[in-house]
């Protein structure tokens, strides 16, 4: 639904509320020293998570103090709990991709939201917090989709990696830096070992380059 950081920041859906805490605990939760005057960039994780491709992408943002946000499916978040409970103390945002990877326009009413919930709930049942965000798989996204998932804020890309079908960070590195921008975000995925290597120079280039590199809940 959001294509850029600055449409995602405009919309204003984000607060404490959406999480059910207090202003003070979702400020003491998701400090960071945003400088508004400052590029800004998102880097946004599919498929996830990984026993051990997402820790590795996790110790990677920490040595350049980055954030990001991680589209987790439920599938996978009942088989790695450590990792998504290391995403989350490690100042990350988690949003839902759904239980399965599937194609939500394909789907009913009854059976999107069964998707959702059923992904919510497993990763409120870990980090104590229920998602607000929701990147459908594939990005695909119609009339059905957007007014049953109304109480979600539905986050697209605009700069993807292609980095599940080169498997190759000589490829990844320059689909990305050669055309970000301020306000972009970008898609990568989690599950494959190629990304790993990629992300390193990423994020090396994007702090070269002087942009802030944030998860949404930050902006």
């Amino acid at each position: 639904e959001y294509n850029t950081l600055l449409e995602y920041n405009a919309s204003n859906k984000i607060s404490a509320q959406n999480y059910q805490i207090s202003q003070e605990e979702y400020d003491n939760m998701f400090k960071s020293n945003v400088d508004k005057n400052k590029k800004m960039v998102a880097i946004t994780f599919d498929d996830g998570p990984h026993a051990t491709n997402t820790l590795k992408i996790l110790d990677i943002l920490d040595r350049y103090d980055a954030k990001a946000t991680f589209f987790m499916l439920g599938s996978n978040v009942i088989n790695y709990q450590d990792v998504v409970k290391s995403v989350y103390e490690r100042g990350n945002e988690i949003g839902i991709h759904t239980w399965n990877h599937n194609d939500l326009t394909k789907l009913s009413s009854d059976k999107i939201l069964s998707e959702i919930d059923s992904t919510s709930t497993a990763i409120f049942n870990i980090t104590g917090q229920r998602p607000k965000l929701v990147r459908p798989p594939y990005g695909a996204v119609n009339s059905v989709v957007k007014s049953t998932l109304c109480d979600y804020t539905l986050i697209l890309w605009n700069i993807d990696s292609l980095d599940w079908k080169s498997r190759d960070e000589n490829k990844i590195v320059p689909l990305v830096m050669n055309d970000v921008q301020d306000g972009d975000i970008i898609l990568l995925h989690d599950i494959h070992a190629t990304t790993v290597p990629a992300v390193e120079k990423i994020v090396k280039a994007l702090d070269e380059a002087d942009y802030q590199m944030l998860s949404l809940i930050h902006i």
